[in-house]
Formats: C-alpha cells, structure tokens, sequence
C-alpha cells in the first residue's frame, strides 16, 4: 500500500504501522503544502517514506523531460518514482525514461480506461495507476477495467503492478484489490476509516474495562499489621 499524501505530520505517523511502502503524490497534493517541489519531497522521505512518487509537469515532449532530469538531481534520486499522466506524450516519455535509465521507477498515472493501462505497461511502466472514484462518476466500470488489465499483465508476465488510486471510501479500495489491483494508494482519511472502526472501539473498550476489573479482584489486599 501506498499513502497518498504531502502532509508531513500524517506521514511521519502512518509510516509507523509499517505496511506502506511509500507516498505518492501530485502537483495539487504538494501545492497544499506550500513548499518548494523539490523540498517537499525531501522532507517526505526525512520523514520515513521508504519510496516518495513525484509527477512531472509540462505540456511538451521537452519540457517534461527537462522536468525528468531536474528531479534527477535530487540526493534522494534512488527513492523517487517518477509518476507520468498517460496520452501520447505520456508514452513517449516513459519509452524515452526507460530508454535512458531503465532502472528509473516510472507510474503511469491518469488512467481512465482499460486501454489506456494496457499500453502503458507495453510502453515499461512499473506500476499504472486506475483512477477508480473518477471512472465510477463517469460511467466507467473500474473494477472491470482492472480485471481486464491484469489479465493482460499476468498472460504477458509483464512486471507492471496496478497501484488503484482516487477512492472516496473504503469499499472502493478493497474492490480495486479483489478485482486484480496489486496495490493501491488511500489518502490519510481513507486509512482512518479503514482502520478505526466504531464497533472495533466499543469492543476495546469494553475488553480492557474487564481486564480492568480482573486486575482489580486479583489485586494482593494489604494486611492489618506484620507477622512475626
């Protein structure tokens, strides 16, 4: 799993239980957090992010790998993917990225459609990631389109994992999974909800109150004076 995030605080802390690989983000994500880019990111990872995702920004060909090769100059290169939404373009780069530098981790972000994810692990993606909420609220079935997608990977034994993103609940995120999603990436409150449940607290609630009372019917009584 993935936390799809820019919050420093929330990372430090979700990092903690161990089972996110990493962070994603994008340029609305990082312009919330009112930091230069390339700061950002370097705090992210400062801040226990084993793999911070950063997606590059331009309209042309030239300008998106000049953006490439920017980000490459960071210190912390070897913990960054490079995240490229997918049209022609898209494609282009990510043959030209792997192409160059075919270790460099590159996520096809953007997805909107079963196609769309098939040629972007033809064009070397290492993950590709399916906007499931967006397909929905446009009449696409998401779930559908992941099957179809890793049945194509998997007959292939292409290495392109899909990493489901875009979710506005938790149903979304575990349906993204059973319908073929290797992986997914949950903003901080889907974690939240995934994770503390109220029915979960209640019961907590109630089991330490009763090893409370154990606790208390077992506790050694002190004793009127000393034997000799």
């Amino acid at each position: 799993m993935f936390l799809d995030t820019g919050e420093l605080t929330v990372i430090l802390e979700t990092m903690k239980l161990g089972i996110f690989k990493g962070v994603t983000t994008n340029p609305t994500i990082l312009l919330k957090e009112e930091e230069e880019r390339f700061i950002q990111l370097t705090k992210i990872v400062e801040n226990g992010a084993k793999k911070v995702f950063v997606q590059l920004v331009g309209d042309t060909f030239e300008e998106l790998y000049h953006d490439f090769r920017e980000i490459q100059k960071l210190r912390i290169i070897q913990r960054v993917g490079i995240k490229v939404p997918i049209n022609k373009i898209g494609i282009r780069i990510i043959r030209e990225i792997k192409k160059d530098f075919p270790n460099q981790i590159v996520l096809g972000t953007a997805i909107y459609s079963a196609d769309q994810g098939i040629l972007s692990s033809l064009a070397g993606c290492d993950y590709i990631a399916p906007y499931v909420n967006r397909m929905s609220n446009n009449s696409i079935d998401p779930y559908a389109s992941i099957t179809k997608m890793r049945k194509f990977i998997d007959e292939r034994n292409l290495k392109t994992e899909i990493m489901a993103a875009s979710f506005k609940n938790s149903n979304q995120v575990i349906d993204s999974l059973i319908a073929g999603a290797h992986t997914a990436t949950v903003s901080p409150d889907i974690v939240e909800r995934m994770l503390n449940k109220e029915l979960t607290e209640q019961a907590i609630k109630i089991f330490n109150e009763d090893g409370k009372k154990i606790a208390d019917l077992f506790e050694p009584k002190p004793t009127d004076g000393f034997k000799n």
